[in-house]
Parts: C-alpha cells; structure tokens; sequence
C-alpha cells in the first residue's frame, strides 16, 4: 500500500510544482486582472492551460490514492504538494525564499516522515 502512495505521490507533488511554476509564467505573461482583455488573453495562454492540465492530472492521481488509502492516509500528499509549490513558485517568479520560509518547508518534510 505505501509503496502506491509513493509511486503515485511523487508524480502528484511534481505536478504541483509545475502548476506553481505554470501560473508563476502565466501571471507574468497576461498582467493585470481588472480588464476583459486580461480574461480573454488568460484563456489562451499556454502556461495557464499547462497549469489546468497538471491540476486536472493531479487531481486524479489524487483520487486513485485517496480511494486506495482513505481519506487520513492520503493527507501527507497535500503536504508534500505545498512544499513543492513553494518551491515552484519561488523558481517562476524568480524570488528567493528567506530563511523562515526554508524553515517552514523542512518543518512540513519532518512532519510527514
């Protein structure tokens, strides 16, 4: 059973960080969320539908897991896509994470094992 979990939620993590890393490139592509232009340029831009396509295959790698394991066993992938996101969205928006921000991440790894 666990090794179900990790060959599945390793993929699930990455795809989270892709996701990240996606909206990270697609919010500076389209700019500013306060125009029609802004919705119509959004629906076309490719980070933004990459960004859809890796949710949406997370979301049913998830579920396969989820249903396998239940609910409670399931709960470390969230925990494990968040630091992943971090991660990837640091690396999209080219921002560098500070010292608590690291801590919090090898604090929520800890956590999990």
């Amino acid at each position: 059973m666990s090794s179900l979990i990790w060959a599945l939620g390793v993929p699930i993590a990455l795809l989270s960080a892709l996701n990240a890393v996606c909206w990270g490139f697609a919010i500076r592509e389209v700019g500013d969320p306060l125009s029609l232009d802004f919705v119509l340029r959004l629906a076309f831009n490719k980070w933004y539908v990459l960004a859809l396509a890796s949710a949406l295959v997370a979301s049913f790698l998830s579920y396969v897991i989820l249903r396998e394991v239940g609910v409670l066993a399931g709960e470390v992938l969230p925990i494990a896509g968040q630091c992943s996101d971090d991660t990837g969205v640091h690396t999209s928006l080219r921002r560098r994470a500070n010292a608590e921000e690291w801590a919090g991440v090898a604090l929520i790894i800890a956590g999990t094992l």
